[in-house]
């Protein structure tokens, strides 16, 4: 039996679920002493800065906080608990700039981006407009969580859609300890 975690740290009150405290904790020790430059000082040496694109190819869009798992290392802190996900109104205008700025290949990421509703909608109006690729960054345990995920195999292969998956520990030990016992 799969015993998944299912409290973010939002919903557990935690000061690292607010922005304003990560970049706390990010703008103080090893960035603040110099001991590593920062991504600005770094393009800034190389005479990069500002950083502009040549081209878009590849656009990653997150469509959503929602996820079946809680996942300790989530950076977006994902989960069950979390409710916000890209209304098919932002997806609309995501398939704009889709359409004016030509990129080739969609990474689609969250939470579990299966679970936003419009994911299907989204990724078959996305081909239309001239997407050949699509990346979907999956947990993959969303394929056995309900039945009407159990197809999503067979909707990725329809839609040549390449289904990225991180597994935290090849031990089982480790990764329930991350991921929630069964995982």
């Amino acid at each position: 039996m799969t015993k998944v975690k299912t409290q973010s740290l939002q919903k557990k009150g935690s000061d690292l679920a607010q922005s304003n405290r990560q970049l706390e904790i990010l703008s103080n020790g090893i960035f603040q002493n110099g001991e590593l430059p920062t991504f600005k000082a770094k393009i800034s040496e190389t005479n990069q800065f500002p950083l502009k694109a040549k081209k878009l190819e590849i656009l990653q869009i997150n469509v959503g906080y929602m996820c079946n798992q809680v996942c300790d290392h989530c950076h977006v802190d994902a989960g069950p608990d979390r409710k916000e996900i890209m209304t098919r109104e932002t997806m609309k205008q995501c398939l704009e700039v889709i359409k004016t700025s030509g990129p080739h290949t969609l990474d689609l990421t969250g939470g579990a981006p299966e679970m936003n509703p419009d994911f299907r909608w989204f990724v078959e109006e996305a081909a239309k407009v001239g997407i050949k690729d699509f990346i979907v960054r999956s947990n993959l345990t969303i394929i056995r969580a309900n039945k009407k995920f159990y197809d999503l195999p067979e909707f990725f292969k329809k839609h040549n859609v390449h289904v990225v998956s991180s597994m935290p520990h090849w031990t089982r030990g480790k990764t329930d300890k991350q991921r929630g016992e069964g995982v």
